[in-house]
């Protein structure tokens, strides 16, 4: 087929000038090149997935969606792909317009992988998806909306994670993300309103297991859940190697900057080794988790386990890393795949759903 891989350049950020260096004024990066390696994560995801559908015959191009929407619309018009295989988690330096290249998409008539804009927008907003749980019955920790004049209701437990509602990849989430009472909670809050110009939410941090939950598209009727989708082995982030007085939660440096000693800290292990009723509790839950927000194709729903094995939905992720040591290809190659076989089950799902009447368009 005719495949175009659209993704988005990286950003890079000096160490002094990066949200880490503001959250804590001790801050020193463990290299004197220290990037920002959350934006080019995606770069690394690309370049393997090119790799993989070129061995497998695909007619392979690569597009950065960069600064200039204009570019892509030409693009897509010129080039005129049959399918787009979508790593694009930003447009214009602003995550929470990355629903609107997959609306364009849409425009142009092109089928792509992944989740539907609808979906990827409202993800983004782990509020409303929260709410969206409680309304669907899928436990999920308590949690307040701060968007500037909020008063603390005083319904939350202490310790509390305090979070940027419109972001991913654990930007925003360091050490200090954990508060143990109001003033600290107020001056989180306000350090997040401040430093990403978006609201905070607090939730409940659940002390305990962290783990992920990673879903594929089921085809030719393997998936009997109205998501239509099959879960994959469940991974868990462990935290025994972390220092005693670090907080146990998957942080910026752990998940992106190599060199810390947080990230080396922070291993993985699949399939994580639970319960027999624990582990059918979580494949449920997280096929309800992604049938409540739409997820499409392949999507991760993170969880946390207190001491009491009750498990809790952070949030369902329509577009995790699928570069070749992520964790949701672990979860695949523990199901006895193979990443080369995996990208293109993704890529067939999406294929599939094009159909003879679909829009053409001139150039």
């Amino acid at each position: 087929m005719k495949v175009a891989i659209i993704y988005n350049e990286p950003r890079n950020t000096a160490a002094e000038d990066h949200w880490l260096r503001r959250s804590d004024p001790l801050y020193r990066p463990p290299t004197a090149d220290f990037v920002d390696a959350s934006e080019h994560g995606v770069v690394q995801q690309m370049q393997s997935i090119a790799t993989a559908l070129v061995r497998h015959g695909h007619e392979v191009s690569i597009f950065s969606a960069d600064d200039e929407p204009r570019r892509l619309c030409t693009f897509l018009a010129n080039e005129q792909p049959e399918v787009i295989f979508n790593c694009c988690e930003s447009i214009m330096g602003q995550s929470r317009l990355e629903m609107n290249v997959a609306a364009m998409y849409e425009l142009f008539g092109v089928e792509y992988t992944g989740s539907p804009a609808f979906t990827l927008g409202l993800a983004l907003d782990k509020a409303l998806t929260k709410s969206l749980f409680d309304a669907r019955g899928i436990p999920t920790p308590k949690h307040q909306l701060f968007r500037g004049c909020e008063r603390f209701e005083g319904n939350l437990r202490f310790p509390v994670i305090v979070k940027p509602v419109q972001e991913d990849a654990s930007i925003g989430i360091d050490a200090n993300a954990i508060v143990q009472n109001e003033d600290e909670l107020m001056a989180r809050v306000q350090f997040i309103l401040n430093e990403f110009d978006q609201p905070a939410l607090a939730e409940e941090f659940i002390d305990g297991r962290e783990l992920n939950v990673a879903v594929i598209g089921a085809s030719d009727g393997m998936s009997d859940h109205p998501s239509g989708m099959q879960t994959l082995p469940i991974s868990e982030i462990t935290f025994d190697k972390l220092p005693a007085d670090a907080p146990r939660i998957v942080s910026y440096e752990a998940k992106w900057v190599e060199d810390s000693p947080m990230y080396h800290a922070t291993v993985p292990v699949c399939p994580a080794q639970l319960p027999q009723q624990v582990e059918e509790d979580a494949r449920r839950i997280a096929l309800e988790a992604a049938r409540a927000v739409g997820l499409r194709d392949y999507g991760r729903v993170d969880m946390r386990m207190d001491k009491n094995n009750q498990l809790f939905v952070l949030e369902a992720n329509p577009n995790p890393d699928i570069s070749e040591d992520a964790g949701f290809m672990r979860a695949a190659c523990a199901s006895g795949r193979s990443y080369d076989s995996t990208i293109n089950e993704i890529l067939n799902l999406a294929s599939a759903r094009i159909t003879r009447d679909s829009r053409t368009f001139e150039k």
